[in-house]
């Protein structure tokens, strides 16, 4: 079915997945400078997420590496098989991180200090990743 006007430019919902505190209070307030996307729920661990990925159903889950990498791996591969159309941004501490996240599953990393304008770049590519493709 063609995408109408009124939905190429509706935002897409996002989840943020980061440990409470002022990591998830930022991602929260660069996310909300960002007229593509809007955020529908904060979970601050995997499995919660998981729980509850499901009565959101967002098109970006942002995941912050305040958590585990093994919880962050488990997280995105269990996210690619069961909602395979969920696009997967990671903030990164350190470069070191890139390849295992990329290799996890992520369709995107990135250092936690991006610029406004580059993390602008990165969502608008998710944003149309995450979008019904035109038929």
């Amino acid at each position: 079915m063609p995408q109408t006007s009124s939905e190429s430019n509706r935002p897409i919902p996002a989840v943020i997945v980061s440990r409470p505190g002022i990591m998830q209070q930022s991602l929260r307030s660069s996310l909300a400078a960002c007229p593509v996307i809007v955020v529908v729920a904060s979970f601050g661990d995997g499995l919660t997420t998981l729980n509850h990925l499901t009565q959101f159903n967002p098109g970006i889950l942002i995941v912050d590496s305040n958590l585990l990498d093994e919880e962050i791996d488990a997280l995105i591969a269990a996210v690619k098989v069961n909602q395979p159309t969920i696009r997967c941004l990671v903030f990164l501490k350190s470069t070191q991180q890139e390849m295992r996240m990329l290799a996890a599953g992520a369709d995107a990393v990135t250092l936690r200090d991006v610029s406004a304008p580059q993390l602008q770049t990165i969502l608008a590519r998710l944003v149309q990743a995450a979008r019904p493709s035109e038929a």
